[in-house]
């Protein structure tokens, strides 16, 4: 490669770089999994997401109520 090619392609990601937004876990995760295609991953992510707020919600005043739900 010449030093032509290796700033052009440097510049191009430099700018790629700065342009691009930050995104957060959630979008981090969607954006793997569309670049990937790996779609299975989502009824997991979902699955653990909700026992995540089931164990948050045991441990606040909203218990009684999630057992009344099932």
């Amino acid at each position: 490669m010449t030093n032509d090619k290796k700033d052009e392609d440097k510049s191009q990601f430099l700018d790629a770089a700065s342009h691009s937004k930050e995104r957060g876990l959630v979008g981090e995760f969607v954006g793997f999994m569309r670049e990937n295609k790996a779609w299975w991953m989502a009824p997991i992510l979902i699955v653990l997401a909700l026992v995540g707020v089931l164990l948050i919600a045991s441990s606040t005043g909203a218990l009684p109520f999630i057992y009344t739900l099932f």
